[in-house]
């Protein structure tokens, strides 16, 4: 393939000395959810403070190379106070670089080459989206970097399992979501890394789109502030299609102060695009909700939004991704259950699967309808003692929700044999690399509210905390098959759709 190093598009600096990568390049979604004629992508980097010269050309199968265009941004962060750290931080000071790529034929391979001054700084070969009618696998898995050694044996399982696309359903770094957090415990693992291993990771985002749900330590933990000006940094290395309900008191709620002015700056469309959006993927429609963050989740401008764009799509199959899981049977998080008021959308639209993370295990439902009480059961306020060893990770808890109803449960569903569910599936797949939970409301339920009466049912058809986990999906216009996968690599559940 015979690049044009002659062509000038993208150039945004004097030519300087060799810059010093701190993200090697990564693919992201471009800002269309459809996908139509041809397909676009991000192609992001991030370096030190550089005048350096970057070109990003990239060849679609069958088409010349092209230079892309380059915008340029640049960060800088003072770290908080240094007694409320241990050790000390240094402040934050680098440039990111968004190149978009647009005129991608679907179905097919393009290669993009980064270069400065001449070098080759990387070159990698990734593929465009899939139409409708091409067998397809995503993969999908939340809870993800904490630093620890179980996310990057988890990023290593999943590189074996070649996913076209992954939706990362929240907390996506660990403890707040901060920038900061992104380069200690982040991107080691899922793009600087240069080999797969289970001892290091994998270069998953190099070509392989990571579409982001938001989770509570990722917009929710750690506030903008004065003393955490680098909080929320999803929306600075992510993107997302830009065709939610917009900004509204469902999104992420921005300080008005000289902090929340920053974010906006900086992440530019991304905020508020990453909160609320949808996406095709092969045979898959995929409505991604926030709720878990500082907005109103369950608004019901967002119940009209998820409405009508599920009404849209003529997708063989309907996927909800979210963060907190509105029908789990752990005893951390059984609480936050007010995207339960979405259930009866979800059921009158078709919805096939609700994907969640937050909880830090494997689950599956069986097919459930829920009906919901209109108003939500109040709760008095917790012990603080109890609060803190229900929430292993030592964050605040997202206040308890407790959504009522009527359950009707699909007990003819197998999962192998009767493949045509009555009802909506709900997965938990938070076993990306953060500490697992255990236990279970079953034998609590005199602590729920009036004990469980009418917000807990049998419901459970499959509960795996043994070890992390993931959640890989292949599909087909006619086919949907869930195989969940543990950190060994062995299948811990599996599951079939038919239409």
């Amino acid at each position: 393939m015979a690049f044009l190093p002659s062509l000038l598009l993208g150039v945004i600096a004097a030519v300087a000395a060799e810059p010093t990568l701190l993200v090697q390049p990564y693919v992201q979604p471009g800002p269309q959810g459809t996908l139509g004629a041809t397909d676009e992508v991000k192609v992001i980097w991030i370096a030190e403070p550089t005048n350096a010269t970057f070109t990003l050309e990239y060849a679609p199968k069958g088409l010349p190379p092209a230079a892309a265009k380059i915008v340029r941004t640049e960060f800088e962060f003072t770290p908080p106070p240094a007694k409320a750290l241990t050790p000390a931080e240094k402040p934050q000071q680098y440039v990111r670089f968004v190149a978009s790529l647009p005129g991608l034929t679907p179905n097919t391979e393009y290669t993009y080459v980064l270069r400065s001054g001449g070098k080759v700084l990387a070159e990698r070969t990734a593929r465009a989206r899939k139409t409708p009618d091409q067998p397809t696998r995503l993969l999908l898995v939340g809870d993800l970097a904490d630093g620890k050694t179980g996310q990057n044996t988890i990023a290593y399982r999943i590189a074996q399992e070649k996913p076209d696309a992954l939706v990362a359903l929240g907390d996506i770094v660990y403890p707040s979501g901060r920038s900061f957090h992104y380069f200690k415990h982040y991107w080691p693992t899922y793009v600087n890394v240069a080999e797969a291993s289970e001892k290091t990771g994998a270069p998953l985002m190099a070509t392989i789109p990571f579409y982001a749900v938001l989770g509570n330590h990722d917009a929710y933990v750690g506030k903008l502030s004065p003393t955490l000006t680098d909080a929320f940094a999803a929306y600075y290395f992510f993107t997302a299609p830009q065709n939610g309900p917009g900004e509204g008191a469902w999104t992420t709620q921005l300080p008005k102060s000289e902090e929340g002015a920053k974010l906006r700056r900086l992440a530019g469309a991304t905020y508020p695009a990453l909160d609320f959006y949808s996406f095709d993927y092969g045979p898959a429609h995929v409505v991604v909700l926030s709720n878990a963050s500082t907005g109103k989740g369950d608004d019901p401008k967002v119940a009209t939004w998820v409405e009508q764009d599920l009404k849209a799509s003529k997708q063989p199959w309907k996927i909800v991704c979210l963060h907190a899981p509105p029908f789990q049977i752990t005893t951390s998080h059984y609480g936050d259950q007010r995207s339960r008021k979405l259930a009866p959308v979800f059921e009158a639209q078709g919805v096939d699967v609700v994907f969640a993370g937050h909880v830090h295990n494997y689950q599956r439902s069986k097919p459930l309808k829920f009906s919901p009480n209109a108003a939500i059961v109040p709760v008095k306020p917790e012990d603080p003692k109890e609060a803190a060893k229900a929430e292993p990770s030592g964050a605040p808890k997202i206040p308890p929700s407790y959504v009522n109803g009527a359950f009707t449960i699909d007990e003819a569903y197998d999962a192998t044999g009767q493949t045509r569910p009555k009802g909506v599936i709900y997965i938990v797949a938070g076993g990306g690399g953060a500490k697992l939970y255990t236990g279970t409301v079953e034998k609590n339920l005199a602590k729920l509210p009036n004990g469980g009466k009418d917000n807990y049912a049998p419901f459970n058809a499959k509960l795996y905390d043994a070890q992390h986990s993931f959640a890989v999906l292949d599909l087909t216009p006619k086919r949907f098959e869930l195989r969940a996968v543990n950190a060994k690599g062995e299948e811990i559940d599996r599951f079939t759709l038919q239409k």
